[in-house]
């Protein structure tokens, strides 16, 4: 577990993508008032020290941010059957278990409003992303919408990363670029976020985005406009 600022720490790891690909991937944690805990992307965590971790909070929210960060929410379930879970309600047709269980980010922005703002990345259904912007630490936590992976890296992550267009630099996917439906709607929704007096970026992928001048250059290659 690597602290990241007062009040978030992250978890990472590697998952296979594909036959002789394995992408590293970030789980987020935020500690909230009221001794709550946001859990964004939960990955494949070792229950002794997943549980050490939960058991300190009176509530826990884990969260699913898009409709591909869903293959550890079963293993999360499993260990936690008591906690709620949000995510898209494209995630029910993924993981039937998660039909009637599955709360919307309306009620987790609800439930945040004071600490973490929950913004949707609209234009873009395939993807369905949702980003999180934590007003104490001023971290906007993003998962599929900018890649900042580099080398080293094994031959497989680097031919994969080559043909989306994101290796060894701070990118977003062809893959993201190419299922992006409403440009003007994704636009704005990026436009919100470069609006933010932001920090750092935690990317879900990646190394962690800093400095002023890389966030800048962030947020125009995610698709802002300004």
């Amino acid at each position: 577990m690597d602290k990241i600022a007062e009040n978030i720490f992250t978890y990472d790891y590697t998952t296979k993508i594909m036959p002789g690909v394995r992408f590293p991937v970030r789980s987020t944690f935020i500690a909230l008032d009221n001794n709550a805990l946001m859990v964004i992307s939960p990955g494949p965590f070792e229950p002794e020290m997943i549980q050490n971790i939960i058991t300190k909070y009176h509530t826990v929210h884990c969260v699913a941010p898009n409709a591909f960060h869903h293959r550890y929410l079963e293993h999360f379930r499993d260990l936690f059957p008591n906690i709620d879970f949000y995510g898209p309600s494209s995630l029910s047709k993924k993981q039937p278990w998660l039909s009637g269980h599955l709360l919307g980010f309306d009620a987790l922005r609800e439930i945040l409003r004071d600490q973490v703002l929950v913004i949707p990345i609209l234009g873009n259904a395939t993807l369905d992303e949702t980003v999180f912007y934590c007003q104490q630490s001023k971290s906007l936590v993003v998962t599929d919408l900018c890649f900042n992976m580099r080398n080293p890296m094994p031959l497989g992550r680097r031919c994969l990363l080559s043909l989306v267009g994101a290796r060894n630099k701070m990118a977003q996917s062809k893959l993201v670029k190419a299922t992006i439906k409403d440009a003007a709607a994704f636009t704005r929704s990026i436009n919100i976020l470069s609006e933010l007096d932001c920090r750092r970026i935690i990317a879900g992928h990646g190394e962690i985005i800093e400095g002023a001048a890389e966030i800048s250059k962030a947020f125009r290659l995610m698709g802002a406009s300004v």
